[in-house]
């Protein structure tokens, strides 16, 4: 485990992106529908890539789901 993975330990998405300075950016890019930015904006903040992908592809079907982001 590293340093990056235990800072997020147990953290929902909207904390680990917000602890991180990154909801705005996330926000954006999911507007964006930019998969691979948002890929690596959940990679960085310790989710792995089977994760980070099936969340994007997950937000982006849904429009909705993503609403508290904006």
């Amino acid at each position: 485990m590293t340093m990056t993975d235990k800072k997020y330990m147990g953290m929902p998405l909207t904390d680990r992106l917000t602890k991180a300075g990154m909801l705005d950016a996330f926000s954006k890019v999911l507007l964006e529908k930019n998969e691979a930015v948002a890929l690596a904006l959940l990679i960085s903040v310790a989710f792995t890539h089977e994760q980070a992908s099936d969340t994007v592809k997950s937000l982006l079907l849904d429009p909705n789901s993503y609403r508290h982001f904006r």
